[in-house]
């Protein structure tokens, strides 16, 4: 039962169009029984696949930086990381602590209250955010799902009003989709499941979020996207789950200098995307009758 960057002052825009990305069975497509997860050294395919990530943000130019972790769910093993305990501004990926956390004091809400909370999720909605980040203690939510989840580089922004500026780091982030796929309850697991494969073309804001893990052709199970300003830089985050004949928690968050544009940011991002989960590819098993 577990569990902005600066939040956006302008005015909220209406959610456009929302697209359920998750296929099959709600909750029942995202299931692990991964109690902890084992670390190792990438493979020559996982080698290939950071130094493609990694260019594909350099191709913007100097500046970018990135953080990856990709996770085999079903293996429980570290399939692929860069920098993936290296934190860095959350931006609304901390609406996965926010949304945890209500869960943890509250359980599954009814009525207006599933609505809002799904709303923060799909459409990443900042006025439900800042209302559930006050009423939940604000710093205190990120420092009881920490201690809850075991997340070692997440802390607190140190102004407490701005819930973006949360630190989390890659690492964590799969963590937290592996605690959601392995170790929340059924009910609420199905209802976090279902919310964030619920993801809107456009968040409450305008923004598109179908980038990244969220990209249309890469088909996420889930996916909680992030973006905004902290320390003078651009913040851009993309996460979820994807099954590719495993299944797969997946987190790159990146920090861009200002003079690269968010539609350049996005493109880029989308394809180191791309390139991370590439290397998820399993090769298929060779025939018996073909292995002498």
């Amino acid at each position: 039962m577990r569990k902005g960057i600066l939040l956006v002052l302008a005015a909220v825009v209406a959610v456009t169009v929302t697209v359920v990305i998750a296929t099959g069975s709600g909750g029942d497509d995202v299931v692990s029984h991964c109690d902890s997860v084992a670390a190792a050294e990438p493979d020559a395919r996982g080698r290939e696949a950071i130094e493609k990530a990694r260019a594909a943000l350099l191709a913007t130019g100097a500046g970018p930086v990135l953080g990856m972790s990709v996770v085999d769910l079903d293996d429980c093993a570290e399939v692929l990381s860069w920098k993936e305990h290296a934190a860095t501004p959350s931006a609304s990926v901390v609406k996965l602590l926010i949304a945890l956390d209500r869960l943890d004091r509250s359980g599954v809400p009814g009525g207006a209250g599933a609505e809002q909370l799904e709303r923060m999720l799909a459409a990443s909605d900042d006025a439900v955010a800042s209302r559930m980040w006050s009423e939940g203690g604000g710093p205190a939510i990120v420092r009881r799902q920490a201690a809850a989840l075991g997340l070692a580089d997440t802390r607190p922004p140190e102004d407490p009003g701005q819930w973006g500026d949360t630190r989390i780091s890659p690492a964590d982030v799969t963590t937290v989709y592996r605690y959601l796929a392995s170790e929340l309850d059924s009910d609420e697991r199905v209802f976090l499941t279902e919310a964030l494969g619920g993801i809107s073309e456009h968040a409450a804001d305008g923004f598109g979020q179908f980038f990244g893990v969220a990209a249309e052709e890469v088909h996420p199970l889930l996916a909680k996207q992030g973006w905004g300003s902290s320390a003078g830089r651009r913040v851009l985050n993309t996460t979820g789950v994807v099954r590719d004949g495993h299944l797969f928690a997946v987190a790159l968050l990146t920090t861009w200098p200002k003079s690269i544009g968010w539609d350049d940011a996005k493109a880029a991002l989308t394809q180191a995307a791309k390139a991370a989960l590439a290397s998820t590819t399993k090769p298929s098993p060779v025939p018996t009758w073909a292995a002498h």
